[in-house]
């Protein structure tokens, strides 16, 4: 039997097109300049709010004796979220409870659900972790 463990890279495409398309359709009413990225640096004009979302190392776990194949994954994911000064403490608060929010109904623990901090004398900032284990051949379209 051929192993497939191809698996393991699709996760991160599957779970940032989930929340984008999410949140686009929650956020962008309210915030007409909503960029979700993958990208940690842009060479753009900024836009505001931003929310960068990054797949960070995710061990793989349950492994049997054989160790062959990739049984299931702690998947980790890291937020930032980027709001500027007329969106405010407010705007930055509604907004990262959107994030966790979602990443909630994908059945993600809250690890680190952040402190808003003024990164600039313009701007708001908040980063967040979220984990939960996906195993193999788990759909995850909910």
């Amino acid at each position: 039997m051929a192993v497939d463990n191809t698996w393991t890279f699709k996760i991160e495409s599957k779970i940032y097109t989930i929340l984008e398309t999410r949140l686009k359709k929650t956020l962008s009413t309210t915030y007409p300049d909503l960029l979700i990225t993958q990208q940690q640096k842009l060479n753009d004009t900024p836009h505001f709010p931003t929310i960068y979302i990054q797949m960070l190392n995710s061990p793989e776990v349950g492994a049997d004796l054989e160790g062959s194949t990739v049984n299931a994954m702690m998947v980790t994911f890291e937020t930032h979220i980027t709001v500027n000064k007329s969106q405010g403490l407010g705007g930055c608060r509604k907004v990262a409870g959107c994030v966790l929010d979602n990443f909630k109904k994908l059945r993600f623990n809250v690890v680190n659900r952040g402190e808003i901090t003024r990164e600039t004398s313009d701007n708001y900032i908040i980063i967040s972790r979220f984990r939960r284990v996906i195993g193999a051949n788990e759909e995850i379209d909910f």
